[in-house]
């Protein structure tokens, strides 16, 4: 049964992190409106979790593992409220976020909320960039979302009372995602490296052609500066992430070629070969 204008709902949050200790004490000092916060270590090896201790209700430690996906579920699980609140570990709400999300609990306004995300690529935030505005779950009523694995792809809405928040209303998210270009390319490696993930459409056997295409759809007309700077590396999240594709359709496997090269030389450079071919050559000689 749906609260009452006269009830206050409470909200759990879950903060799922990994070697974050710089950034997750803001993250979690912006949840102090909520009623619980649960943090969930993928067994840090930094301060994080001396970190989360400072401000958490509860902070479990499970084993790493590559993606956040693979721990929303669990994490989940622990909060004890029927609302629900959930941040990656370098995600930070802006101050007007509280009060926004207590008032439209309380009065039931959704059971799903799409919360404007201010992404930061190479420590900069630039509106004329591609990734402004862009919407993402945050905030639901127990139920109301669910949680599966596949990356990019692990978020999935089961009701229809969902509302969108405004980008200029001062409730958003400061995602600082990528201090510079080498965490880009780990993290463009790392997730699609996952069998299980959101795969960007095949358009057919035209590697270049696929390649031209993202370019384009990325740059929007951009050619120079930043804006075309972050537009080449997301291209290249779907470029690696085709090639990756295709290496994988053709059951292409490196190191199996790599270890019959090896076995083929070590043959070669065998003692009996050395032997064998000098017999051979004073035979014919």
């Amino acid at each position: 049964m749906r609260a009452s204008r006269l009830e206050i709902p409470k909200i759990s949050a879950f903060v799922v992190a990994y070697n974050r200790a710089r950034i997750l004490g803001t993250c979690l000092r912006a949840l102090s409106f909520v009623d619980e916060v649960i943090v969930v270590d993928k067994s840090s090896t930094d301060d994080t979790r001396t970190v989360a201790e400072r401000y958490a209700t509860r902070v479990e430690t499970v084993p790493w593992s590559p993606t956040v996906e693979d721990t929303r579920e669990h994490a989940l699980s622990l909060c004890t409220h029927d609302w629900i609140l959930f941040l990656d570990d370098d995600e930070c709400l802006t101050p007007a976020c509280g009060p926004y999300f207590r008032e439209q609990v309380a009065l039931d306004a959704a059971d799903v909320f799409e919360i404007p995300l201010r992404h930061y690529i190479l420590g900069v935030h630039d509106e004329a960039a591609y990734y402004w505005p862009e919407h993402h779950v945050r905030l639901f009523r127990r139920g109301a979302v669910e949680f599966g694995r596949t990356v990019h792809g692990g978020v999935h809405v089961r009701s229809d009372r969902r509302q969108r928040i405004a980008p200029d209303s001062g409730v958003f998210i400061h995602h600082l995602s990528h201090p510079d270009v080498s965490s880009w390319v780990e993290r463009t490696n790392r997730y699609t490296s996952r069998t299980d993930r959101a795969r960007v459409a095949d358009d057919g056997p035209d590697l270049a052609a696929f390649a031209h295409a993202r370019l384009d759809h990325w740059l929007r007309g951009a050619t120079e500066g930043y804006p075309a700077a972050v537009a080449l590396l997301r291209a290249t999240y779907d470029i690696v992430d085709r090639v990756k594709t295709w290496e994988e359709r053709r059951g292409l496997d490196g190191h199996a070629h790599f270890a019959k090269v090896c076995a083929e030389l070590d043959a070669a450079y065998a003692p009996r070969s050395w032997l064998s071919r000098l017999v051979c050559r004073r035979r014919q000689g």
